[in-house]
């Protein structure tokens, strides 16, 4: 049943990025920007050569390389540990999954990232949906990892696992 959720979160998120992206290169790519919440977001057609938010530009087949084989890495993870993978941490890769395919769809398709989204009130990068799942999914798993399933990545050297219920916990045995 986790598969199933984990896959439909990706088909949506990869869904609503490209259909966005669609729309922006039909609509907006013509008049290149557009405010949608005066002074707060805007929409600016951009045609980002780099990673996320616009860095490291020029480096397109390192970034399809990358992207591949983190998606295919937590893909692999997904599906072998799906028994074990707590479900915010499965949701979560989930959506860094498939805002990662979103980008990539652009990328070896044009060579480019269109982004469009644009905080008007900061000097922020412009963005787009994809770069939303994946930047909320990543945020996501480390709120998992550090509050939610803290023990995710441990070991059970010092939750006490292999001794004596008795006595781990009795002060006095530990005098002795």
């Amino acid at each position: 049943m986790q598969l199933i959720l984990w896959a439909a979160i990706v088909v949506i998120s990869v869904a609503l990025d490209q259909i966005s992206k669609y729309i922006v290169v039909l609509k907006l790519k013509p008049v290149g920007t557009a405010d949608f919440i005066n002074g707060i977001l805007g929409f600016s057609y951009v045609e980002n050569t780099g990673a996320a938010f616009g860095m490291m530009k020029g480096f397109r087949w390192v970034f399809i390389v990358l992207s591949t084989v983190a998606i295919i890495a937590i893909g692999i993870y997904l599906v072998k540990c799906r028994k074990k993978v707590p479900p915010l941490l499965g949701i979560s890769l989930a959506m860094i999954v498939g805002g990662g395919i979103g980008n990539q769809i652009d990328r070896i398709a044009n060579g480019f990232v269109v982004d469009f989204l644009e905080f008007q009130f900061m000097d922020f990068a412009v963005f787009n949906i994809a770069d939303c799942f994946v930047t909320v999914g990543a945020f996501l798993v480390l709120i998992d990892i550090l509050f939610v399933n803290r023990n995710l990545f441990s070991d059970g050297r010092d939750s006490g696992e292999g001794k004596d219920k008795k006595s781990a916990g009795n002060p006095a045995d530990k005098a002795s």
